[in-house]
């Protein structure tokens, strides 16, 4: 396995103009603004940032096709290459009931690929979360939160130490979102390892979008050194990026626009997803050193009110020796999620 696959570098102001810039720091603030009393204005901020990117970039779109050939890493296990594409920046992802259509950032059409409708995610669901891949070699720790709507899903998370013993494996950390059924997965994904969106024994930040058999994700980022927080987001847009019964959401990372994903769906992604995906593990030492901490958790409903209590319902892998924690909390719209291992 290639160790070092070359990773594209956020550079100020390539995608997103100064405008856009601004509107992201706004947002930023509004996050932190949010309490008890007064639901954070989560439609006014995210309706500044879609206006700007409808105004200053493109939509855009992915590429795939093929049955039988080499397999490679996602976040739901091995898929064959030729169903795997990335989505170029100010790209767009059209899921439909029948297929999937990927667009370039001018609006045209790259690729469309039919769903597989007897095709399902390899990946734990609310009602089935412990009967999957129960071993570091292939295991998945997640946890759920079904609620009625989702107009927006954000958490902090602190970039782990690397791991303590290299050995090929993948690292995946997300939290995004998904149907109730967990039938397709909006994902902004913390990553360390090689997957098919390329990385290497470095953490890096990749979003992604997967529906059956079919898999698109943005540019990867690569992250420098240091322990630095790191903030991932979903951003429903329907208000005006859709027409009923359509949905559209934007995910990503702020600060990192390179690593973004915008989405159309016709589901109703009502489920706020946060797993950690192993692939190639060995044993524990493939893990960070200290528990892994996404903070600030916070999900608003499509009427821009809190959730809170946040409603999860956990699968652990306690055979393995990981678990994910909820520490008690007193402060509506901020609540923690740590793996320990």
């Amino acid at each position: 396995m290639e160790d070092n696959v070359p990773a594209s570098t956020l550079k100020e102001g390539q995608w997103i103009p100064i405008l856009q810039q601004v509107l992201w720091n706004l947002f930023a603030e509004q996050k932190d603004s949010i309490t008890t009393t007064t639901p954070m204005s989560f439609k006014i901020v995210s309706s500044c940032i879609l206006l700007a990117f409808y105004a200053l970039s493109g939509i855009a779109s992915p590429v795939g096709t093929s049955t039988t050939e080499e397999l490679v890493r996602t976040p739901v296990g091995l898929v064959p290459k030729s169903n795997v594409h990335m989505v170029p920046e100010g790209g767009k992802i059209i899921h439909s009931d029948t297929e999937i259509r990927l667009l370039n950032a001018d609006g045209s059409l790259f690729h469309t690929a039919p769903l597989n409708k007897n095709a399902r995610l390899n990946f734990p669901t609310p009602q089935n979360r412990t009967a999957h891949r129960r071993n570091l070699e292939d295991a998945t720790v997640a946890a759920f939160a079904a609620v009625n709507s989702i107009g927006g899903f954000e958490g902090n998370w602190v970039q782990p130490p690397l791991p303590q013993v290299q050995s090929g494996q993948l690292l995946m950390y997300f939290a995004g979102i998904a149907p109730s059924n967990i039938d397709a997965l909006i994902i902004p994904t913390l990553q360390y390892g090689v997957s098919a969106a390329g990385g290497g024994t470095f953490w890096s930040l990749v979003s992604w979008f997967i529906s059956g058999d079919q898999v698109a994700h943005s540019n990867l980022t690569q992250l420098g050194a240091g322990t630095v927080p790191i903030d991932s987001f979903v951003v429903n847009e329907d208000e005006f990026l859709a027409t009923p019964p359509a949905h559209a959401w934007f995910c990503g990372f702020s600060g990192f626009q390179a690593a973004g994903l915008n989405v159309q769906t016709l589901e109703n992604f009502n489920t706020a997803v946060v797993a950690l995906e192993i692939t190639g593990g060995n044993d524990i030492g493939n893990l960070p050193n200290e528990p892994t901490d996404l903070n600030q958790i916070f999900i608003l409903d499509a009427n821009s009110n809190g959730i809170f209590p946040i409603p999860w319902q956990f699968g652990q892998d306690t055979a393995d020796g990981i678990t994910i924690v909820r520490p008690p909390n007193n402060l509506n719209g901020d609540e923690t999620l740590v793996f320990e291992y």
